[in-house]
């Protein structure tokens, strides 16, 4: 075999070898807003992750007070498309290389009598995915984070604050339309919550008026009812007038 074919043969191999390792990598395009962050540690810079007041401690581990971070777990990259995850919040998780993390604002977040935790319509968190940690002198000073600002699908729910309408007299009705399977619940008010009725049926909330408005002791004034699709929530607003 001529030494010209052995050169072929082996470029021909090198450049198998590439094409294999490079189709392994799944990763998909970052987002046109992904940030990449060099996150040092507590003592070594203490990078806040955008706004969120998250740093990484001297233990490495992600750490916030303000807020709630989620471990998704391994991840494609921070442009993966995923729920928020709200079953495993807490305030400090390890740093993990190829992880996804979530991060909210502990305000955006509510428990239904459920036990569900829901983030509310229109909010934004943090979606951030760990490429490697930063290593100097053999020690770990930090970690490379790329991350991206997200909001959820509304799940067909309306707007924060959406109203949908005034009651006058008893017997009087309102209704929304929304999604199947919601969880609902009205806030306590200051006139308390007796004198309406709310039930779902058919896709449709309804609020009915059965006491007549009194504005000493109610019902008077503005009720919010808190409604939940999966882990998305609204409030509306009932006027009794």
């Amino acid at each position: 075999m001529n030494t010209k074919r052995i050169v072929g043969i082996f470029l021909l191999s090198l450049c198998t070898m590439c094409f294999v390792n490079c189709s392994d990598d799944d990763t998909p395009d970052d987002p046109a807003d992904t940030i990449t962050l060099n996150m040092l540690n507590e003592h070594n810079g203490k990078t806040y992750l955008g706004e969120s007041k998250t740093y990484i401690n001297e233990a490495n581990n992600f750490v916030t007070s303000s807020n709630f971070i989620s471990d998704v777990g391994n991840g494609a990259g921070v442009g993966a498309d995923i729920l928020p995850s709200l079953t495993n919040l807490t305030h400090e998780v390890a740093v993990t290389p190829g992880h996804i993390y979530q991060i909210f604002d502990k305000n955006t977040l509510i428990d239904f009598p459920s036990g569900n935790h829901a983030i509310q319509v229109e909010a934004s968190y943090y979606q951030a995915y760990v490429v490697s940690k930063i290593v100097n002198s053999d020690m770990t000073i930090g970690a490379i984070v790329k991350y991206i600002s997200v909001f959820p699908n509304n799940n067909g729910l309306p707007a924060y604050r959406y109203g949908i309408g005034s009651l006058h007299r008893i017997g009087e009705t309102v209704e929304l339309a929304l999604p199947q399977n919601i969880e609902f619940f009205l806030k306590e008010h200051s006139a308390g919550k007796k004198g309406l009725n709310v039930t779902s049926a058919n896709n449709k909330l309804r609020i009915t008026l059965t006491k007549a408005p009194d504005i000493v002791n109610g019902p008077y004034g503005t009720f919010d009812l808190y409604i939940r699709s999966n882990n998305i929530f609204t409030v509306v607003e009932v006027y009794v007038e």
